[in-house]
């Protein structure tokens, strides 16, 4: 494989891989952070489920961002004659 080619393919791997990381990040800052805030103000379970909720909604958007990342890349290639 070409040294081209391979440095290609690190970058895309790390470009794409941190969507992983991403979601739970922001499942965990929801959970935690909704949790935390229940203790504070005495709410129950009702800004955790707020917390997930928007972690949740944070995470798809990660999705989203790379899915779109990558169609782009994926056109640019293709004119460029990559594809």
């Amino acid at each position: 494989m070409p040294e081209d080619e391979r440095r290609r393919m690190w970058k895309l791997a790390g470009r794409y891989s941190s969507v992983g990381i991403e979601m739970a990040a922001s499942l965990a800052l929801g959970a935690i952070g909704g949790g935390w805030l229940d203790q504070r103000f005495g709410t129950g379970p009702w800004l955790q489920t707020v917390g997930i909720v928007l972690g949740v909604v944070m995470a798809i958007q990660s999705v989203v961002r790379v899915v779109r990342r990558y169609q782009a890349d994926h056109r640019r290639d293709e004119n460029r004659g990559d594809g």
